[in-house]
């Protein structure tokens, strides 16, 4: 690397080690001065031939970059008098870095989640690292003899169905397949024209909010509640409104506080998340009965239904409600990969055309070569196949789970069985801060949510939500072990008590 003396270029540094070119390097460089202003209109630059001498660079190298800056309006050439700085850039170049301008109120509730413990967890696991990922799923369980074969059986398509914009609704063929399964799963009771296929359940959460809601419209979430819908009814501009969860179930919001009642209200009837409770016949009916009474939205989110390893389902609020105010959103990101990006949204019938509209505007559907083989997966039994097994080997890794937390942190965490999801809830027998705990795991390499996360303002124990699905079953004592050890190197740090 050699630098270059002199008053106007004292910046310039070029790197032969470097994968970028010699006259990129150059071009970047003096294109930077000019934009910062250190290069200011009408300042003379020094002739190829000195740049040649004091760069050691071949004479093409220097011109290449001098064309393109040219090209671009940030040179002129005189002729028989040299080569300037140009007044197009430099005339509006700031002489010093302003600030930018700051995210919208909506921008700023969308990206805020509290903590950044969920966007501190790696998405690859190293040999070092355990997870306790609540969300993650058993890779070497994911069909991938299956899934190449039909992926390949569309890949090389190029008529206009498989390679154009496809439907917004979704792939026909695949949205027939999801009311087959999800009216045989799930007893939903709907048609393939209610059906819109999204980029996961996400997606479908964005879309309804924009749908279904204006800035200022209160909505009511579970407290502690899943993330991701507050997430984006919040960046709508709405306040949420917190309601506790009791062994029923989410409780119905106090009607007779003075408050405008709820424009909506976003659910987990089958499986609350996080706490994991199933909400009672009694309860859903009482749910019903709100939405209509209140002429507001139920927004089902039925994550992790099909996940079940002991007792019944119960029916869906959607199969329930004959007043048509509740709309169930499901996605495959749990049942088979999240990377998969495949979900659904299940509408009454006036709502599927605007749906399918503002989905359009939001985000195109997924790649069409996905939907076509996950049609197929689908249509020819495959998910049946594949739900059977991980529903064994998850029964398997939970009951590990369990053994391996009795033996080895049982005085320092209580944890139960679930009937159904991928993780237990870990309740902390001390009263320390969860939140505190999983950072002091995660800097150890140990990797879990904080029941912390999850809640508004409601004032619960301290707990963490340990995943099971993604740790064998045989290597369940040693992952148990590292969060041992890793929480008690955290408790022997000064700021871990």
């Amino acid at each position: 690397m050699k630098s270059v003396g002199g008053r106007l270029l004292a910046g310039l540094e070029l790197d032969r080690a470097a994968p970028q070119p010699l006259h990129q390097q150059l071009y970047a460089q003096l294109r930077t001065q000019i934009l910062m202003g250190s290069l200011p209109t009408g300042t003379r630059l020094p002739s190829t031939r000195t740049l040649v001498t004091e760069l050691g660079v071949s004479r093409i190298t220097v011109v290449s970059a001098f064309e393109q800056l040219t090209a671009e309006g940030f040179l002129r050439s005189r002729a028989g008098d040299g080569t300037y700085v140009d007044t197009l850039w430099s005339d509006a170049a700031p002489q010093r870095p302003t600030s930018r301008p700051p995210l919208s109120e909506r921008g700023a509730a969308t990206s805020s989640r509290g903590t950044d413990l969920f966007s501190e967890a790696p998405h690859a696991w190293a040999a070092e690292t355990e997870s306790f990922v609540a969300s993650q799923v058993a890779s070497s369980a994911f069909p991938a003899a299956t899934w190449k074969r039909l992926l390949g059986r569309h890949a090389g398509r190029t008529d206009p169905l498989a390679i154009g914009y496809s439907d917004p609704h979704g792939h026909r063929p695949l949205r027939e397949a999801i009311a087959d399964y999800v009216n045989d799963v799930r007893g939903l009771g709907c048609t393939a024209g209610q059906i819109v296929v999204t980029s996961g359940a996400q997606q479908a959460f964005n879309v309804l909010a924009v749908l279904l809601l204006d800035a200022g419209d209160p909505v009511v979430v579970e407290d502690p509640g899943h993330i991701s819908g507050r997430l984006a009814f919040q960046s709508q501009g709405c306040p949420v409104r917190g309601v506790p969860v009791d062994n029923e179930g989410a409780v119905l919001p106090e009607e007779h506080d003075g408050a405008p009642p709820a424009r909506l209200a976003c659910l987990t009837p089958a499986r609350q998340h996080p706490l994991g409770i199933a909400m009672s016949p009694a309860r859903r009916a009482e749910w019903i009965a709100w939405a209509q009474r209140n002429g507001s939205w139920i927004v089902e989110d039925d994550c992790d239904s099909e996940l079940r390893y002991r007792g019944k389902l119960l029916p869906t609020l959607f199969g329930l409600d004959l007043s048509r105010q509740v709309i169930t959103v499901g996605s495959f990101s749990k049942v088979l990969a999240p990377s998969i990006r495949l979900g659904y949204c299940v509408l009454p019938e006036d709502l599927v055309e605007p749906f399918a509209s503002a989905s359009s505007v939001i985000g195109r559907p997924p790649a069409m070569v996905l939907q076509m083989a996950l049609a197929d997966f689908l249509s020819e039994g495959h998910l049946h196949s594949h739900l059977r097994r991980t529903r064994r080997l998850y029964a398997a890794r939970q009951d590990a789970l369990l053994d391996a937390i009795d033996q080895q942190l049982g005085h320092r965490i209580q944890a139960g069985p679930v009937d159904a999801g991928l993780h237990v809830m870990g309740w902390l027998r001390e009263p320390v801060d969860d939140i505190q705990v999983a950072r002091g795991l995660a800097a150890g390499g140990v990797y879990t949510y904080p029941l912390g996360e999850y809640r508004l303002t409601r004032q619960l124990p301290p707990a963490l939500l340990i995943g099971f699905a993604g740790t064998a079953a045989e290597h369940m004592p040693q992952a148990v072990g590292r969060m041992a050890a890793a929480w008690d190197r955290w408790e022997r740090t000064p700021s871990g008590s």
